[in-house]
This record gives C-alpha cells, structure tokens and sequence, in this order.
C-alpha cells in the first residue's frame, strides 16, 4: 500500500512539473482576467490618465500664508505616499520607458516649500516602482525566486504604511511640518530606493532564478559602508534564495531536481526521459542527461558550479544501477555575502557522491579488472594471444577490406582467446572485431576537423578514398556496459583503438620482415657465394627488423 501511494504522488508530482513547463514556455498565467481589466485593483498610482478622476482645484492658494500652505502640502502628500493622486501635487510619467514617475507641485506656492515638497515625493516614485514589481512578479511565471522577493519586499513596506499612519496622527494633533515630515520618512526614503533599484533592474532584465539572487548579491557587495542599505539587501537576498537553496539541497543531496518554473541552472535533457540500458551506454548520456545553463547560476556558486552539476549527477548514476543512496544529512545551505561559506557544503557532497559511485564500480562492477582487460587486449599486453590471432588470420587480413569476412574474424578471435592464456580472463567476450573504413591518419584528420569548416571537405574526401588493406582496417573493440562506460567510454575506448591500430600495423610489419628474413635464409642455402649485394640487402632488412622491434618495445614499455 505504502508504495502505491509513493507512486502515485511521484506521478502527480511529475505531471505537476510537466504542467508547470507548459504554462512558463508558452508565458501564460493563473491570474485571474478581471485582475488585468480592473484599473483600480492596485496599492499605487494610475497612470492612465484617462481613467483617472478628476480632482478639486483649490482656489486662491497663492494668496495663504506660508504656513497655511505648509499644512496644505503635509496633507497631500499623505495621499502621495500612499499611491494617491492629490490636489496640489500631481504626477507625470518619464519617457522613454514611462515606467518611472516625476512629481510638480502647483505653482501657487511658495518657492521654499516646494523643494522641500519634491524632496519628500521621492519616496512616492520608489514606493510606485517597488508597487509595481511586486504585483507584476506575483504572477505565476515569475518563479519561487521572485515570489520569494515580493514577500520580503512587503516587510519594510508593511512599516512604510504603518509609519504613513503615524505621520497622519501627528498630522491630526497639528504637529506635523514639512521639516518633521522629512525627519520620519528619509530612512524609508532609503530603503526604498534600494528596492526600487533591485526592482528595475530584474524587470529590465526580465531575471528569473539564479539571475535575480546574482543581482541582489551584486547589490549587496555594492552597500559597503552602508550599514542600513546592507542589512535590508542581506534580508532581501536570504530570504530570496530560500527556494533556490531548497532545489540546490535536494540536488546535491539526493541527485533529485525540482524545478517547475524552471529556475535552476541544471536541467534535464531529454535522454533522461529515454532511459533504456543500452541507449544510456554512450557519451550522449552523461553530457545530455543533466545540462546546465552558467547564466541561472548565481554569481556567488559560479566557482563551483562543475562540483554542483557532477555531484548531482554521481548521485544520478548510483540510483539508476538499483543502489540506494545512504543517506547524507549536509547542511542547511543559507546566504551569505562571502562566497567561501558555500564551499564547505558543496564539497562534502561532492566528496560523499564521487566516494560512493567510486565504491560502487570498483567493488559492484570491478573497474580494475575491466581496465586491466582492456590493456591487455588493446594495448597488446598479452603477448601470446595477439601472436596466435595473427597466425591465424595472417592470409585473411591480406586481402582488401571489402573482400574480409568480418564473421570469419570473429571466429579466428574467439579461436584465438581460448586457445591462448587470455582464456582465462573473465571479460575475454567483451573484445569485439571491428573494421573501419579509412586509415589512421584519415580517421585522425576526421576527428580533428570535426566542428571545423574543413568537416564537410573532410568527409567528401573520405567519401572518396579507395579501399584499403584489411591489416589497416582491423581493430578490436572492448565493449563495456552501464555504468563502467562512464570510464570506459565511447570516446576514451576510440583512442585505446587509435594506439592499437598503430601497434597492430608495427606488428604486422615486424612479421613481415621476419618472413623475409627466413626466405632469405632458403636463398643463401641456394647460392653459397654470397655477393656484396645480397649482404647490402640482409644488412638492410636486419636494420629495418631492428628499428621496428625497438619502436614496439618503446611504445609498448617506456612511454608512459
């Protein structure tokens, strides 16, 4: 019962995320359509002015006193603090992007208090940037990250309407000025414009994820000096990267991702999808299955962000071969302005992931074994197995490639393994024959200009080479299966198959030589004499003999 409920919620769980996906990539939302047609459902200014009501004009405004003025003005710009128009301050937007709002005070009063006035009204045109991102980001394609941002920007703004409603008691005692009235509000004043520009920029940018925590630690770093401008940035950034170090938690604790909107800087490929043994034994796997996106990182995880995406993956390799993961109880990942906090952490998983799948291949699939196997056959370490398999397929291998019977050298390889001391290695039936269609020297030209304007030329003149001698073409091939092909990989096995053509060959020349010296031994038999020319021909040969022999046992002992 209890794992068919578990996988049941994984099921909903995974069509959640599929829905999630859907409603970001196509830019739709769950807000309601009457929220979008109804002008007034806001905390801030309209700024269509169309829809805008239309406001007493006070008269004879000019001939108050100043004072008079002073008390008219404390009482506005209640109103435009709130995100109210008002009588003697109006509102205007600024182009190109109208998104910012300038202030006028009306030109009936005085001078004096006027700067006084648009000195306060500054807090009006950040509280209506910070307004706006706010209900703008609580939509549902803006991801945890935003969301998470919108509800740590409405605490200082929940004490900016409070200190609002002080101001307006004092204002009800008579005690308020345009002096007090700016000794209240400066800090807020500050604050706000620290939001505002935090706001602008993630709209400017359209930032998700990982981008709006790089612009916030960015903030951050930049508020030295500024204790009060560095606490609210801190408070605004820890409780920002709360979802995001949830999904960073479970990724590099238990190789699991969730991320329905799409936020994180590693994603699933698409071959995750296709998981099937044999399909997942190649290189595609491993560089598809878990991609990751270096602009959804934030700054402040960029350094180990390669230590991130492969512990997560490790963990990946070892659910999938059946093993259950122990179970890893790191730490809980908090922000921090100084990047080294992070490392700790990261690096225990990662010490803890790769210490497991290491365990795991050397014990459960016996790695060494397998790379000593492959040594042996692809590097010619089994002296007597490579020399009988000649024997055997000596006159066969002559021929050309198109002329090889490829079945008949699986059978003469397979002859040779158990007929020689390879018979008793227990992978022996993992070397394969394979042949292939061009040479050394094409087949390394082709790697290199893979990528390169030359692989279209490259490819043609492959296309067009004639065919070549079976002895060239030959190759064996060690096949490994999941997970040991993340060692034994396409791409590592291609270049053991490299070095073993080109000893292959070296042998195959060295038995030639050999031969020649034997049937120049049937010739002297025959003309005792021995001329000058023929010991000219036998000095030579033994000189060639000699030099083949030593650039195999150069190759084969001293490179390391």
């Amino acid at each position: 019962m209890e794992d068919n409920a578990e996988s049941r919620s994984n099921l909903i769980l995974e069509q959640f995320e599929a829905l999630s996906r859907s409603i970001v990539k196509n830019d739709k939302s769950y807000k309601p359509i009457h929220d979008s047609t109804r002008l007034y459902a806001t905390r801030t200014f309209i700024t269509d002015h169309g829809a805008s009501q239309e406001l007493e004009v006070l008269p004879n405004v000019d001939s108050l006193l100043v004072s008079e003025q002073e008390k008219l003005l404390t009482k506005d710009l209640l109103y435009v603090l709130s995100g109210a128009e008002s009588n003697l301050i109006t509102i205007h937007t600024i182009p190109p992007s109208h998104n910012k709002i300038g202030f006028s005070v009306d030109d009936r009063i005085d001078h004096s208090l006027k700067d006084q006035t648009l000195q306060i009204t500054q807090a009006a045109g950040y509280y209506y940037i910070v307004q706006k991102y706010i209900e703008k980001a609580c939509n549902f394609e803006y991801g945890k990250v935003n969301h998470a941002l919108v509800a740590a920007m409405k605490n200082p703004l929940r004490e900016y309407h409070i200190l609002l409603g002080q101001l307006e008691t004092i204002l009800a005692k008579g005690e308020l000025s345009l002096q007090s009235f700016w000794f209240h509000i400066h800090q807020s004043i500050h604050q706000l414009h620290i939001m505002s520009s935090i706001a602008s920029v993630i709209e400017e940018k359209s930032a998700r994820g990982g981008q709006v925590l790089s612009i916030l630690h960015e903030k951050a770093i930049s508020m030295v000096g500024d204790q009060s401008g560095k606490r609210i940035c801190h408070a605004l950034s820890e409780t920002a990267s709360q979802p995001y170090f949830r999904i960073l938690e479970n990724w590099i604790y238990k190789g699991m991702i969730h991320d329905p909107f799409e936020e994180f800087f590693i994603s699933k490929g698409e071959i995750e999808n296709d998981f099937k043994g044999e399909f997942i034994a190649t290189d595609d796997y491993w560089e598809n299955s878990y991609t990751s996106d270096i602009q959804y990182c934030p700054t402040f995880l960029r350094k180990n962000s390669n230590e991130i995406l492969k512990t997560g993956k490790y963990l990946n390799v070892i659910r999938q071969c059946g093993q259950e993961i122990g179970l890893y109880m790191g730490e809980k990942i908090q922000y921090s302005i100084h990047e080294h906090f992070y490392v700790e952490s990261i690096q225990s998983a990662y010490s803890f992931a790769s210490k497991t799948l290491l365990e795991l291949l050397l014990n459960d699939y016996d790695l060494m074994k397998r790379i000593e196997s492959v040594k042996h056959y692809l590097l010619m370490d089994q002296g007597d197995f490579i020399v009988q398999f000649l024997d055997l397929t000596e006159d066969e291998l002559c021929k050309q490639i198109d002329d090889l019977n490829e079945i008949r050298l699986t059978s003469l390889l397979e002859l040779a393994l158990r007929t020689s001391s390879s018979c008793t290695d227990p992978y022996k039936d993992s070397v394969k024959v394979e042949l292939f269609p061009s040479g050394i020297r094409d087949m390394l030209v082709n790697m290199i200009s893979i990528g390169t304007p030359m692989e279209k030329e490259t490819i043609f003149e492959l296309n067009d080479t004639f065919s070549i001698p079976g002895v060239e073409a030959f190759s064996l091939r060690f096949e490994v299966k999941w997970p040991v092909s993340l060692v034994l990989n396409d791409r590592a096995i291609t270049n053991y198959q490299l070095i073993f053509r080109h000893l292959f060959f070296c042998k195959h020349v060295e038995r030639r030589l050999c031969q020649v010296w034997l049937d120049g031994k049937k010739y002297k038999k025959l003309d005792p004499k021995d001329p000058v020319e023929n010991r000219t021909a036998f000095a030579l040969r033994q000189k060639m003999l000699n030099f083949v022999q030593n650039l195999l046992y150069y190759m084969a002992f001293e490179v390391k």
